[in-house]
């Protein structure tokens, strides 16, 4: 999974701030200053009382590839959003390469025959769909063949207040892995981007209180998440300053999975293929504005 942050609004914390405090004044926003002081206590304000026009404002719009069907069918569900996707009706799966598929990490953990067993039923698929391909099945109908847990990507629109709520709903640890993963890596994105709208951001348990089925006993997991997204976040700052600053953050030992190396070995022996990759790597990428 690789999420790429490809726009944002611009200074989106001071441009709040000048409307929303010139609206308690006979001063446009056009014509309203704010100091660091103005912009980090509106925003506090802002979220103790739930302003959620606020953050309506900015907006962030952002790339996910690498990431199943499975994931996209959730995300596409947060519909306060705008998404395009990869269209399987004009792209082609190549069914002989084992990368066109997403491994759940709960599958490999479980060892080389359930992995192998997995594997080769995505490939199956795969060469049933390319066959109907062949007899001129239209790919419209013939990709009803594929697996869920084809890989694609999508691109998507949110303002802030979809984002928080994002992350509110699909950061908590009853999410998916997937867009669980995403949400975190978001999240990591959204603090860099805008620190003081992102301050207390966090699945619900972190926001407010549990709302998922763990009765907040995940909660100190969820902690450590954010405080070593927040790490990585300080290591970056210092090169994240200037417009066309560039950062790329490796978010895979907190959010990702590596197999055992051994376990991928004796799968390309088995069947027979030069490369294989199980892993499930997580990484940000973000250009300064």
């Amino acid at each position: 999974m690789k999420i790429t942050i490809l726009d944002y609004t611009d200074e989106g914390e001071e441009l709040l701030a000048r409307c929303g405090l010139a609206t308690t004044t006979e001063r446009p926003p056009s014509e309203y200053e704010v100091t660091d002081e103005d912009v980090s206590s509106f925003m506090d304000i802002s979220r103790d009382m739930e302003l959620s026009s606020v953050f309506n404002f900015p907006t962030v719009i952002y790339e996910v590839k690498n990431v199943s069907r499975s994931f996209t069918h959730q995300h596409v569900r947060h519909r306060m959003a705008a998404h395009m996707q990869q269209s399987l009706r004009y792209t082609e799966i190549d069914p002989t390469d084992p990368g066109f598929f997403i491994t759940p990490p709960s599958i490999t953990k479980k060892g080389k025959e359930e992995t192998k067993r997995y594997i080769e039923n995505q490939l199956n698929s795969a060469k049933t769909y390319k066959e109907l391909l062949e007899k001129e099945v239209p790919p419209e109908d013939a990709r009803f063949a594929l697996p869920i847990g084809v890989k694609t990507f999508l691109t998507t629109a949110m303002n802030v207040e979809s984002l928080l709520h994002y992350i509110n709903l699909r950061a908590c640890m009853d999410s998916q892995w997937e867009i669980r993963a995403n949400a975190y890596a978001l999240l990591t994105a959204c603090k860099l981007i805008y620190p003081d709208i992102f301050d207390k951001a966090g699945p619900h348990c972190i926001s407010s209180r549990c709302k998922g089925r763990g009765k907040g006993e995940c909660k100190p997991e969820a902690q450590e998440i954010i405080k070593e997204i927040e790490d990585k976040i300080e290591e970056k700052k210092p090169i994240f300053t200037s417009e066309g600053d560039s950062v790329e953050i490796d978010l895979t030992g907190t959010l990702g999975y590596r197999p055992e190396r051994s376990l991928v070995e004796d799968l390309k022996m088995d069947l027979g293929f030069e490369e294989l990759d199980l892993s499930f790597e997580v990484k940000l990428e973000i250009n300064k504005k």
